[in-house]
């Protein structure tokens, strides 16, 4: 990145507000315009049974004893942990449908970026234009049900946050998205955010700090990577769901356009330093029965890992992590299985989750992934993942329409509408052709 790039982030005059939207913008290529399930506790009736001399009436009392407490259990464990007041709690009870005792659902996508053609859309869908408000549900509105059907959601928040107390609302290569973003985020139903990438710093510290206080209003999502001080990043952040604690870690490969020896703190956007991790791992195992590692590398355009990705993600394996996803490349890269190095077992990599959303003009960037799967406690302790699938997605333009599909809900002659896949002959056959040739046989792909 060039130094008048990191001249602009820095010292844009506060004054200097005009936001870059345009009806133009949205056809524009940034770039160009660039079951285990739980045994029923039936040994207080059997016992009644076996004992002589009980009346049906004693035991229907019984029966009835037990139901009751069932039910309050029950009502229990659906409430959210609260914390106490003052201080932020870490620790996220999600109240989704529960997939059983001791068994997690979770789902992942990759990148969600806010470029100019996306602005514009949001810009227009909130109403009156150049009115300030924007409104980006539209983006997820066929995704949504299915996010929302998992236990856990994960998304990639790329772009900060920033408020426009400095800067505008900006798209590549320095970003700056509206605060608008989070409720659309968290209305279509994820509730694991990670706001760590490389463009964290694109509109510097005041962004960073202003990003932060939108997502602490929403206290049930939980927000992973960029933390207001040291101590912060230390507690790591966990989610309960059906008796199950899944500790979730973040690393960047680093900052556009900085060394870190040039950023004011390791904390804002954590780099990747595999000590470092291994610190992390050691606190999140003493908290979780589970962990995640986000690892926002790789390299871009490219449909294969890195070497930084595939020692990473081994280094996360060895450390005991049960997942490791990422994203950065703005395509989708495989999925595998990594072996520990001790045998002790093995860890889901996805190497690359692709692009959420996007809106580039190029149909390899609007092709991205979910990834679904279940985390399982085994029956003599530990976990598993199980069930693991590949869904699919397209970002689909058309008009004033800029939403993503499952592959699976989206036939060929809608496809063939989509002004971002203009480059395909036959776009429909491409996205299945072109999942296949990356994911490969080896993982169920739902298209």
């Amino acid at each position: 990145m060039t130094e008048q790039h990191r001249q602009v982030r820095r010292t844009a005059p506060a004054g200097n507000r005009q936001r870059q939207t345009s009806a133009s913008a949205r056809r524009g290529h940034p770039r160009d315009a660039r079951s285990s399930r739980p045994r029923d506790d039936r040994r207080g009736g059997r016992s009644q049974a076996r004992r002589n001399g009980k009346s049906l009436a004693a035991l229907l009392a019984c029966a009835a004893v037990v139901i009751v407490a069932v039910v309050m259990i029950g009502h229990a464990c659906a409430r959210p942990t609260a914390a106490p007041q003052g201080e932020k709690s870490t620790t996220t009870t999600v109240a989704r449908k529960a997939s059983g005792s001791g068994r997690v659902s979770l789902c992942a996508v990759g990148d969600n970026l806010a470029n100019l053609n996306t602005l514009a859309y949001a810009d227009s869908w909130a109403g009156t234009t150049d009115d300030g408000t924007y409104d980006f549900s539209p983006l997820y509105s066929h995704v949504k049900k299915k996010i929302s059907s998992y236990d856990i959601a994960f998304v990639n928040q790329e772009t900060t946050l920033g408020g426009t107390k400095k800067f505008g609302y900006l798209g590549y290569p320095s970003y700056n998205t509206p605060d608008s973003m989070a409720k659309a985020v968290v209305g279509a139903g994820f509730d694991v955010v990670n706001t760590n990438s490389n463009h964290t710093y694109d509109t510097w510290i005041d962004s960073i700090k202003h990003a932060q206080s939108v997502w602490a209003g929403y206290p049930k999502v939980t927000t992973i990577g960029s933390y207001a001080s040291e101590a912060d990043r230390r507690n790591v952040r966990t989610v309960t769901k059906n008796g199950v604690t899944i500790a979730f870690l973040s690393y960047s490969y680093g900052q556009n356009g900085y060394q870190q020896s040039d950023l004011p703190n390791d904390y804002y956007a954590v780099p990747w330093d595999a000590d470092a991790m291994r610190q992390d791992m050691a606190r999140a195992k003493k908290k979780a029965d589970f962990v995640v590692v986000y690892l926002h590398m790789g390299t871009e355009y490219t449909n294969t890992p890195n070497d930084q990705q595939i020692t990473a993600a081994q280094a996360c394996a060895d450390a005991g992590a049960g997942i490791v996803l990422c994203s950065h490349a703005h395509v989708i890269q495989p999925l595998a299985w990594v072996k520990r190095s001790d045998g002790s077992g093995k860890t889901l990599v996805a190497y690359g989750l692709g692009d959420f959303v996007s809106g580039y003009h190029v149909p390899s960037c609007v092709l991205s992934g979910m990834l679904s799967c279940d985390i399982v406690r085994k029956p003599k302790g530990g976990f598993v993942v199980r069930n693991v699938v590949w869904h699919t997605l397209i970002e689909h333009a058309e008009g004033n329409t800029d939403t993503v599909y499952l592959a699976s809900d989206y036939p060929d002659k809608l496809a063939e509408k989509n002004e971002l896949l203009q480059r395909q002959a036959d776009p429909g056959t491409w996205i299945r052709s072109k999942t296949r040739e990356v994911i490969g046989d080896g993982f169920k792909i739902d298209q």
